[in-house]
């Protein structure tokens, strides 16, 4: 497919004519935009496919998605590298299809995911399986599909993985996930670098383990890895964290004679998902990365491949939710704008605070704007989009779009209050396609069963 190249401006005016000078300020060009005062997603009119496609609807502008990862490709093209993306930020199949059909690699946390990218017909060469607490399921499925390495994150894992393994006459390949103790500013909930998470084993406990690797000879140690968190805006964590693996590297080639072939350094490159937040691309990260690693394989004469699994970074700011203003209720102190959307279809507001730009889709109309509260329908104090937001007034039966939508949306969601899941749209262009329906509720029951008694049925 033909190759571009996406770049992220301090910020996006889109479309700064509004009437009387309003404006809306995203901070990401991701080909979703305002023209004529119309949200477009590609050179899809969103206010005409509103009603057509109802709500709450995910919808993903596909071609922002291949584009962003062809400039991270872009950017660590000099060195040899492999990317594979994090399923678990939006585990779509169109979404896994767009990123495999450019050639993208995937990180898998389960044996579902793995099912996912294999049904879109990924290679297993190009799959890593990642995870804290992986069962036999997942190991056994990872080492039937041939995939390329197991991210292990403990000997007690690796343990694990030899005795599977050794029943099946294979070997499987482990790269060992190192808690390198280095800290990114970002929400604790999505920290994982430091030694008080649960994630991998303190450099110090990997020396020590080296020798026993040697006896499980079901498992071959083929790297290091790191995954330090999310919304990272900085090269220097990971920068900080490499030069951890380093010295591990040296001593398990040149003390132990282990085949160090990989150094993975996760994911976690943040994405801006309001005006006041910085802003980084791949370029700036590679442009750190890179000289180091090849410093450090010409020193050591050690030929290493850099791994790397984004997720977030792809697909967050291609994707939306569209939703419809229920009821605008104008309470003594405050104005909620009640929608059809709620903390199941996106908990992000409601688990980590998170901040998201929320829009009416048309602004052909001059309302002026209104300090309110925006919530869901759920029946939870924690259902709320935005409090005391700043917004264009908008009515009953208007629609608007929760932006920045496309990582952990929709893998995210639940039924909770009895919701059917929300459907997904993929757009390409001018062209639509719906990339999982809306679900019914027959299908919310259909894996149910009543006590065997009684005359009731499911």
């Amino acid at each position: 497919m033909k190759s571009f190249s996406l770049t992220f401006p301090s910020a996006v005016f889109l479309n700064n004519h509004f009437s009387k000078g309003a404006c809306v300020r995203l901070p990401f060009d991701s080909g979703i935009s305002y023209r004529a005062n119309r949200l477009h997603i590609g050179d899809l009119s969103v206010i005409d496919q509103a009603n057509r496609w109802g709500s709450p609807t995910f919808v993903y502008n596909l071609a922002a998605i291949s584009e962003q990862y062809l400039a991270y490709e872009k950017a660590y093209q000099s060195l040899k590298h492999t990317t594979c993306y994090a399923v678990k930020a939006n585990s779509s199949a169109a979404v896994l299809s767009a990123l495999h059909q450019e050639g993208c690699g995937f990180d898998v946390n389960s044996h579902g995911e793995l099912y996912r990218v294999m049904k879109v017909g990924a290679s297993p060469e190009r799959i890593t399986m990642t995870g804290v607490g992986k069962t036999a399921r997942d190991i056994v499925d990872g080492l039937d599909a041939g995939i390329l390495l197991f991210n292990a994150e403990s000997f007690e894992e690796c343990e694990l993985i030899n005795a599977i393994a050794g029943e099946k006459n294979v070997v499987a390949n482990i790269v060992l996930r190192v808690n390198p103790d280095v800290g990114a500013e970002t929400h604790p909930y999505i920290a994982t670098g430091l030694a008080e998470h649960k994630f991998g084993l303190h450099e110090d406990a990997v020396r020590n383990l080296l020798p026993a690797f040697a006896t499980l000879k079901s498992v071959s140690l083929i790297g290091f890895g790191m995954h330090l968190g999310s919304q990272i805006f900085e090269p220097s964590p990971f920068v900080d964290g490499l030069k951890k693996l380093f010295p591990l590297t040296e001593q398990a080639v040149n003390q132990h004679r282990y085949s160090i072939r990989f150094l993975n350094i996760g994911g976690g490159i943040g994405v801006p998902y309001s005006p006041a937040d910085p802003r980084v691309d791949a370029t700036q990260i590679a442009q750190s990365v890179i000289p180091i690693v090849r410093e450090f394989s010409s020193k050591s004469g050690i030929a290493l491949t850099l791994l790397s699994e984004p997720g977030r970074y792809f697909v967050a700011n291609a994707g939306i939710l569209l939703t419809r203003v229920k009821y605008v209720k104008r309470a003594e102190q405050r104005t909620f704008v009640i929608l059809d959307a709620g903390m199941n279809d996106l908990i992000r507001p409601a688990l980590y605070n998170a901040h998201h730009e929320i829009h009416p889709i048309d602004f052909t109309e001059d309302r002026g704007e209104e300090v309110i509260d925006i919530v869901g329908p759920v029946c939870e104090s924690g259902d709320t989009f935005a409090v005391q937001r700043r917004m264009r007034r908008v009515e009953a039966g208007e629609y608007v779009a929760i932006f920045s939508a496309g990582a952990y949306g929709s893998t995210m969601s639940s039924n909770y209050n009895s919701r059917p899941l929300a459907q997904e749209i993929g757009v390409r262009g001018r062209h639509w396609f719906i990339a999982r329906r809306r679900q019914t509720m027959e299908e919310m029951l259909q894996a149910e069963a009543l006590p065997p008694y009684g005359d009731s049925e499911l």
